[in-house]
């Protein structure tokens, strides 16, 4: 999926949070929001989602505004991690699984649904844990959970606030595979992160964003250096 941010503005209680955003997704590509928190990141991804829905300017994808109801069918194929993981406490981890399954394939028989829920559970590395309560699981493990959520829809748009926030190395590791794989598969990422390593390792570009504005975008090489370089323009453009 294309997504084309145009001259947007929103303002929260009488305060401009962004001003005038411009930014360009192409299909398959991976974008990250960089800065401190307060920036506008979250703000940002929320207008894209439809959290907010008051705001100047445009957001498009597929050149369809999100506003319209044109929008409604290429929404089915857009998926979202927030960091506050969005799973339901009460439920199992097949329950939570399912619900979110049920979402996005009504028509599915009950073995096809079974399949692909078993499927995605070896997949996140949960297998034998789908019968615990999430409440029950670590920040790590409700990731993933998270993480397999969006797999049920094969996502071709993936957005994520902060989903390295309080991962071990294992997590992270897991994470970044998962996100390169969907990369491969041709899905667009826009995700914001203050990991800085693991950006780099998945992204094709960088936009620092400070008090609501874009202040500099720069390309990833994705290859490791003596140090890094996202760390250097991080100090550069925000510090």
């Amino acid at each position: 999926m294309n997504l084309s941010i145009k001259d947007l503005s929103k303002e929260s209680d009488n305060v401009r949070i962004l001003n005038r955003i411009d930014l360009e997704l192409k299909s398959g590509e991976a974008v990250a929001l960089v800065g401190a928190n307060g920036a506008g990141k979250t703000s940002l991804l929320n207008c894209i989602l439809g959290i907010y829905s008051r705001y100047s300017g445009e957001i498009l994808i597929n050149w369809i505004d999100v506003r319209s109801s044109e929008c409604d069918a290429l929404r089915e194929k857009i998926a979202f991690v927030l960091d506050t993981t969005g799973l339901f406490a009460p439920l199992t981890a097949w329950e939570n699984m399912e619900f979110y399954d049920r979402m996005y394939n009504p028509k599915s028989s009950v073995n096809e649904r079974r399949a692909r829920i078993e499927r995605i559970f070896e997949e996140i590395s949960l297998k034998g844990k789908e019968n615990m309560v999430i409440t029950k699981f670590s920040k790590g493990m409700k990731q993933r959970l998270a993480i397999g959520r969006t797999l049920v829809i094969k996502p071709e748009l993936i957005l994520l606030d902060e989903p390295y926030l309080g991962l071990d190395v294992e997590g992270k590791n897991f994470l970044t595979e998962q996100l390169l794989k969907l990369k491969k598969e041709g899905c667009t990422i826009l995700l914001s992160s203050h990991d800085l390593t693991e950006i780099e390792k998945v992204c094709d570009k960088a936009v620092f964003m400070k008090q609501g504005e874009i202040r500099n975008e720069a390309p990833l090489s994705n290859h490791e250096t003596e140090k890094s370089e996202l760390e250097m323009m991080y100090a550069k453009v925000l510090m």
